[in-house]
């Protein structure tokens, strides 16, 4: 059974196993933070994975599990496991305010207006949003929660956010970016909403201070993350970072 395996000083990664629109292979990481002496977690990964992703926090928090999951958003690989974390250990569930009805149940991806060809195509695709769940507080950008600064990073979603954890210099940036092969890349067009605000979000990333950018989709980059996301956007000479949310 795979556990999570540390990246920073206060970070876990687990890389789960799941299958796009049912079919094709890839992965998805989920995060387990420290905060003190509590625990909380980023995403719960998909449903098909939620007994794995229980028995690896289980093993790692030894039987105390989360006291909150944050949510970057609400897509089937990302929340999928809240039923399973919540029968557990009954974590408090915490999104982006523009995310909550994709939790609560009162909204549907599918039914999102597509900004572009791709989602068009790609919400024909999902699956119904099928939590039924209760949000114990929803964020905005420029808040802090569990030690770390949201970012809403929309696009992909309309309340998709990051986490940058100031301690461990660490930016954990969901599917705004994604890395590949060690390639950065956008979020897939099928099941990104707003593709040019999606770019926009990216060149926040680039704008923000810290060294490890810790993707949801593909392998972390511990050394250089901001100035990674600098450089593939074309930044010859970026800005100076800054903590402006």
């Amino acid at each position: 059974m795979p556990d999570f395996v540390p990246v920073t000083p206060h970070i876990g990664r687990l890389e789960v196993p799941w299958r796009m629109v049912g079919l094709v292979p890839s992965s998805v990481c989920v995060w387990l933070i420290r905060v003190g002496d509590r625990w909380t977690m980023v995403d719960s990964g998909p449903p098909e994975a939620a007994d794995m992703v229980v028995s690896a926090v289980a093993r790692a928090t030894r039987g105390r599990g989360p006291q909150t999951i944050l949510l970057t958003h609400a897509h089937h690989d990302h929340a999928g496991g809240l039923e399973a974390l919540r029968a557990a250990w009954d974590p408090a569930i915490l999104c982006h305010r523009e995310e909550v009805g994709f939790v609560t149940g009162l909204s549907d991806y599918r039914h999102l207006p597509a900004r572009g060809f791709g989602y068009s195509i790609g919400r024909l695709l999902m699956s119904a949003t099928r939590w039924r769940l209760p949000v114990a507080r929803d964020l905005e950008r420029g808040q802090a929660v569990e030690g770390m600064a949201i970012i809403h990073l929309p696009g992909h979603t309309p309340g998709h956010i990051g986490f940058l954890h100031p301690e461990d210099g660490a930016m954990l940036c969901g599917d705004a970016v994604m890395n590949f092969g060690g390639r950065l890349s956008r979020p897939s067009v099928l099941a990104t909403q707003d593709p040019a605000t999606a770019r926009t979000s990216i060149g926040r990333l680039a704008d923000l201070d810290y060294e490890r950018l810790l993707p949801s989709h593909g392998r972390p980059i511990l050394r250089g993350g901001r100035a990674a996301v600098a450089r593939w956007l074309g930044r010859a000479h970026p800005e100076p970072p800054h903590t402006r949310w």
